[in-house]
C-alpha cells in the first residue's frame, strides 16, 4: 500500500457528510449540504460541481455541445443527468407547483403570481425538502440516495435560486422588493449575466422551450389543476408545516450570513463598495420577510456579536429538527461561510 492511500485510508473516517453534522445550515448551508447526495440512477445531484468537493466523484457522462442560442451555444451540456430529468418532467412540475401553492397559501396570496422574494423561497423550499429528510430526526433517512424525481426537481429549481441570488449579489433593482417579473424576464437575465454556464464550463441542459416551460410555471398563480398538492408534500416531508418553518428559517440564516458578508467586503474594493452595501441591504429586507412569515419577534433583538447570532438561528433549527442545541459554533466555518481568509 502506498504512502498516499494509507493517509487517506486514515483520513477517510473522519470526513463527516455534510448533512449528518450538527452545524449544517451554519457551515455549509442546505444548497451545498445536500448536493453531494446520489439519486436512485446513481448521479450526484450538484453533478462536476457538487460541495464540499471532498465528497465529489467523477461519475462518466455523455456530452453534447449546446445548440441552442445565447450564452449556452457551443458549451458542453450533460446528456447523462439530462435524460433522467426529461424522463421525470411531469414530477417535476408536480412538485414545483405543490412548493409553490402550499408557499403562496402560507402568505395568503392563492392565485397570484409570486414576487421575486417568494421565488427566491419556493426555490429554496424545495431544495429543503431535501435537506429535512436527511436532517430531520422524525424523518429518519439516513441514506445517501433520493429519489429520481426529487433529484430532477432539484436541478431545475436550483436554477430559480442561482438567478435571484445573482440578482441579490449584484444588487439588481429588480429584486429590490417583492414584485413579479415574467418569465422571460427570469430567463434573459439568466442568458446575460451567465448563470447558464457552470464553473466548470458545461452549460445548464434543456431545451430552451422546456426552461421556459418551468420557470412559467414557477411563476404563475395557482390554477387548480388536479394535483394533490398536500398529499404530494406530505409524502416527501412527512410533516408539511415542520418542513416549511425549516425552509423559512435556513433562508433567513443564509440572508443573514450574506448581509454581513457583504457588510464587511465594503471598502476591499472601492468601485463596488455601493452595490455590496446594496447587496446587504436587498438581504436584509429578505431576512425580515423570513421573520415575518414565521412570526420570530426574537430575531429581531440584536445579538451580543454576529457569532451569537447565528447560534440562536442555528439551534431554533435544531430545535425544529427534533436535535440536541449546540454550546458554539467553529469560528472558521463562521469565517469560511463568511468568505473570510486566515
Amino acid at each position: 500500500m502506498t504512502l498516499r492511500n494509507i493517509i487517506k485510508k486514515a483520513i477517510k473516517p473522519v470526513i463527516r457528510k455534510p448533512w449528518n453534522t450538527d452545524d449544517m445550515e451554519a457551515h455549509y448551508g442546505i444548497w451545498i449540504g445536500v448536493s453531494a447526495l446520489y439519486n436512485d440512477s446513481g448521479r450526484q445531484l450538484g453533478e462536476e460541481n457538487s460541495r464540499p468537493f471532498i465528497l465529489n466523484h467523477h461519475i462518466p457522462t455523455t456530452t453534447i455541445d449546446c445548440k441552442y442560442d445565447g450564452s449556452r451555444m457551443g458549451h458542453a451540456i450533460n446528456m447523462s443527468a439530462l435524460r433522467i430529468a426529461m424522463t421525470n418532467f411531469d414530477a417535476v412540475m408536480d412538485i414545483t407547483r405543490s412548493v409553490r401553492d402550499y408557499h403562496m397559501t402560507q402568505q395568503g396570496k392563492e392565485n397570484q403570481q409570486p414576487g421575486i422574494w417568494d421565488l427566491y423561497l419556493i426555490s429554496r423550499a424545495s431544495v429543503a425538502i431535501i435537506a429535512y429528510q436527511k436532517r430531520a430526526v422524525a424523518f429518519s433517512d439516513n441514506s445517501d440516495v433520493i429519489r429520481d424525481d426529487l433529484a430532477s426537481q432539484y436541478q431545475f429549481i436550483s436554477g430559480v435560486f442561482m438567478i435571484c441570488r445573482d440578482m441579490l449579489n449584484r444588487a439588481d433593482p429588480m429584486i429590490e422588493e417583492n414584485i413579479a417579473i415574467s418569465a422571460e424576464d427570469l430567463y434573459d437575465y439568466a442568458d446575460r449575466h451567465g448563470i447558464f454556464l457552470s464553473d466548470n464550463g458545461m452549460a445548464c441542459a434543456g431545451s430552451t422551450k422546456k426552461i421556459m416551460e418551468f420557470l412559467e410555471l414557477c411563476n404563475s398563480g395557482s390554477t387548480g389543476q388536479a394535483t394533490d398538492s398536500h398529499s404530494i408534500l406530505e409524502t416527501l416531508t412527512g410533516n408539511m408545516k415542520n418542513w416549511y418553518s425549516y425552509a423559512i428559517l435556513t433562508v433567513e440564516l443564509d440572508c443573514y450570513f450574506e448581509a454581513e458578508a457583504q457588510r464587511r467586503r465594503i471598502g476591499e474594493n472601492i468601485d463596488n463598495e455601493g452595490m455590496q452595501q446594496t447587496s446587504s441591504i436587498y438581504y436584509n429586507y429578505i431576512a425580515i420577510y423570513c421573520r415575518d412569515i414565521l412570526k420570530l419577534s426574537s430575531l429581531t433583538k440584536t445579538p451580543s456579536s454576529f457569532e451569537q447570532g447565528v447560534l440562536e438561528r442555528q439551534n431554533i433549527i435544531l430545535k425544529l429538527l427534533g436535535k440536541k442545541p449546540l454550546k458554539s459554533l467553529s469560528q472558521t466555518h463562521i469565517n469560511i461561510r463568511l468568505g473570510i481568509q486566515d
